[in-house]
């Protein structure tokens, strides 16, 4: 399952050989913040591929070739991750465009806000008592959710999850860092049940995505103290492991304490953070955590990390080096923002820590890497506006972010996860195409590069044959 050579084809020795012909193949992706295990909690027949549909008749193909594989009847869906102003026409396909899609599935589609469906998309929302107007718009996609996730089992979340991790090795997705999903409503994984599903998978030895499981608690010490206490931190097998405590723990004045707690017990820490008011308030205390616990692993050679950095400043940059803190610049406002964020070009510029990519999909932003890395190189969301002039980045230093022998440090995996050398995991794509030529791949052809061989551990899971 690991590399065991790297150099040219007369060092294989008695192997067998695949030719490629002339493709590109980099590292598998890898996702250093994402809530992935919580897309088992989607409704219906959740369809990750509309995130790279760009126009209304791009997106009725890829409905139309779902609807070809879902019993009648069912809902074929995708609650929040994609965004209308992503199309072209700059809104959702229309109830009559969604019925000439799927005539006999009831669609539904939808932003964090409100979405749109088909004719039985509406009557079947309807009779579960949401509100839709005559011409199938949703006012409401909460609403919406909540009322089909009634009917969700466990077996709807195995088969959900196989689909999205199905869908994450075709575009050469091969390990998540998964964030869980604490908070209230759409994906809420309740803290002693949420995970059976995926368990359950594990265990059959079908989920074969790399999955680091990182566990949450927002607010109340005592059961961060329960997570410290009743979970084995980075246990697990090569394929599913527990990692630490993310994407946050509780804060204001009970922080030091959780520091204190979480350093004391060895765990990775990985916190979610966006205002430039909040990164400071943050690294101030791991600064002070430092100097009030001399006798405790510092944030460095704890692997603590921050997330998201949305308004990251140069000063901050260089005072997270100072410490030692891992930084995770997340292009997550590709999907709806009019803002730039996180600077990236001034963060690889200035960064001596390690730095790692991510998206925070699939909600507030796609589960695509693709997605991100257009954002990182063109500065450009996800209707086309540029929002981050001058902190563009290239596509090479985008993918090594993404894929690069770095990211295997977040999980306290330096020599194992991540890059291509011998003794690492055996995660590779295939690209359909030459992402590092710009003619063959124009900027706007990036987020619909896929994968034609995708491969974990040594073993194909995934072929375009």
């Amino acid at each position: 399952g690991k590399f065991a050579a790297v150099g040219g084809i007369g060092d294989v020795g008695d192997a067998q050989v695949v030719n490629l012909q002339g493709r590109t193949v980099i590292p598998g992706l890898i996702d250093n913040h994402v809530h992935f295990i919580r897309i088992g909690n989607a409704v219906g027949y959740d369809e990750r591929r509309l995130e790279t549909a760009f126009s209304v008749a791009a997106a009725q193909a890829i409905i139309r070739a779902r609807a070809a594989t879902v019993p009648d009847g069912e809902f074929i869906t995708a609650l929040a991750g994609i965004a209308r102003r992503q199309f072209a026409e700059g809104r959702f396909p229309n109830l009559t465009e969604l019925d000439d899609a799927a005539p006999r599935h009831a669609v539904v589609l939808s932003e964090l806000g409100s979405g749109q469906t088909n004719t039985l998309g509406r009557d079947a929302l309807r009779a579960l008592g949401v509100t839709v107007n005559d011409d199938g718009s949703l006012p409401n996609q909460g609403a919406a959710y909540t009322a089909l996730a009634a009917s969700l089992t466990n077996a709807k979340r195995k088969r959900q999850l196989l689909d999205a991790a199905k869908y994450a090795l075709e575009i050469g997705l091969t390990t998540v860092m998964d964030m869980h999903g604490s908070t209230a409503g759409a994906g809420f994984l309740d803290r002693v049940t949420g995970h059976d599903f995926y368990l359950q998978l594990v265990r059959e030895g079908s989920l074969r995505v790399r999955t680091r499981v990182f566990f949450p608690e927002l607010t109340d010490v005592a059961l961060l103290q329960e997570i410290l206490d009743n979970r084995w931190p980075e246990f697990g097998s090569d394929m599913h492991r527990t990692v630490g405590i993310g994407e946050w723990a509780p804060r204001a004045a009970n922080y030091q304490e959780s520091l204190r707690r979480m350093g004391a017990r060895g765990w990775i820490y990985h916190q979610h953070l966006i205002s430039e008011s909040e990164i400071q308030a943050h690294l101030d205390a791991l600064a002070l955590y430092r100097s009030q616990n001399p006798g405790l692993p510092s944030p460095a050679e704890l692997h603590w990390n921050l997330g998201h950095v949305g308004d990251i400043t140069a000063s901050q940059v260089r005072q997270a080096n100072e410490l030692g803190v891992g930084l995770a610049p997340h292009p997550w406002r590709y999907l709806t923002a009019n803002q730039g964020g996180p600077r990236f070009r001034t963060i690889l510029d200035l960064a001596t820590v390690p730095v790692g990519g991510g998206l925070d999909g699939a909600r507030v932003a796609p589960l695509n890497p693709w997605a991100g890395i257009y954002f990182m190189v063109t500065g450009r969301n996800s209707g086309g506006a540029l929002v981050n002039a001058g902190e563009q980045i290239t596509r090479t230093e985008a993918l090594r972010l993404w894929a690069g022998p770095q990211q295997g440090w977040f999980t306290r995996e330096d020599n194992l996860l991540g890059g291509i050398a011998v003794g690492r995991y055996a995660d590779l794509a295939v690209l359909n195409a030459d992402v590092f030529d710009l003619r063959a791949v124009p900027d706007d052809q990036l987020r619909n590069t896929t994968s034609l061989l995708t491969i974990v551990g040594g073993e194909i899971v995934h072929e375009v044959v």
